[in-house]
């Protein structure tokens, strides 16, 4: 076990950490993309049912073309996050609203129907982000969730979002999201706030404003197949365990810690073996962060829990 279950020594992996910066850094590429400039806002019929009414339930579907994001920035890579624009006087402190937001890859430039019922068009998608204790706190601009783990996207094809929301209680005054206008008719939004369960949801004009962090894999480098390596424990309190597939035992990897905005807070290189221990910063808090894996040929991003 001694000769496999191998520790990160920070005074050695200093040098090897400069060594591997540069390569380290152009694996691991961060970018954020925004679709949508318009500065109208509301707050219903746009994204989430944040208004002091009665309507507690808000549901919305948006398609995002390929082509509005590689317009924006985008390349092919893995979805972390997504954020939406607040604004508005108001504030969410109860803690108690439920959002669920889902992803779906689609060739559809449009809802193939109107309304759109959302049990049928839910199928398919994959849930990226759920919460059933959520708050909002005062303060406009950008408003990130954070993905329970990365979504692939092929640089092609159309981007789908449906988003889920339910609140409890009441703001305490209209909390706003901004959108950009698209056709009415085009099939590009859907979206329904209610006071009881919504079953559809009816095309509109007033599609929000997205952005969408993107982790890119280099052009050396491919997605690493399923199991290449495995990250455990997750939740973690310290150390990091990386459990290498028979295929890269000798080789040695690379690893970058990044947080929740992209941030990269470590870069290190391990050493041989088939079990290997990565002593994370002492300096972090509770949260979600990523974990990016790679070797000469592959990589592979984790998301990983600090407790």
């Amino acid at each position: 076990m001694m000769n496999t279950l191998l520790t990160f020594c920070s005074r050695a992996v200093l040098g090897l950490t400069l060594l591997g910066f540069a390569a380290a850094a152009q694996a691991q590429s961060l970018i954020t993309v925004t679709v949508g400039a318009g500065t109208s806002a509301a707050s219903t019929n746009a994204l989430l049912s944040t208004s002091t009414t009665t309507n507690k339930y808000a549901r919305t579907v948006s398609i995002y073309s390929a082509a509005e994001l590689l317009a924006a920035g985008a390349q092919a890579g893995s979805f972390t996050r997504i954020a939406w624009f607040k604004g508005g006087a108001g504030e969410y402190p109860a803690n108690d609203a439920q959002l669920s937001i889902y992803l779906k890859r689609t060739t559809a430039t449009a809802l193939s129907a109107n309304p759109v019922v959302w049990a049928t068009e839910v199928v398919g998608a994959t849930p990226v982000y759920t919460n059933s204790a959520l708050s909002l706190p005062a303060g406009t601009g950008w408003k990130d969730f954070v993905f329970s783990a990365p979504f692939a996207w092929n640089g092609t094809d159309n981007i789908e979002v449906l988003v889920d929301w339910f609140r409890n209680s009441t703001p305490t005054a209209d909390i706003t999201w901004q959108y950009t206008a698209v056709s009415a008719t085009g099939g590009a939004h859907a979206t329904q706030v209610n006071s009881a369960l919504i079953p559809t949801v009816r095309w509109a004009a007033n599609r929000p404003n997205v952005q969408l962090q993107l982790a890119v894999v280099s052009a050396t480098h491919q997605q690493a197949p399923a199991g290449w390596v495995q990250v455990a424990p997750n939740p973690f309190a310290g150390e990091l365990q990386l459990a290498v597939g028979a295929n890269s035992q000798g080789q040695a990897l690379e690893t970058i810690l990044t947080d929740a905005l992209g941030r990269t807070l470590q870069q290190r290189r391990t050493s041989l073996g088939a079990v290997r221990t990565l002593q994370t910063p002492a300096h972090l808090v509770p949260g979600i962060y990523f974990l990016t894996v790679r070797n000469e040929k592959w990589q592979q991003t984790f998301r990983v829990v600090h407790e």
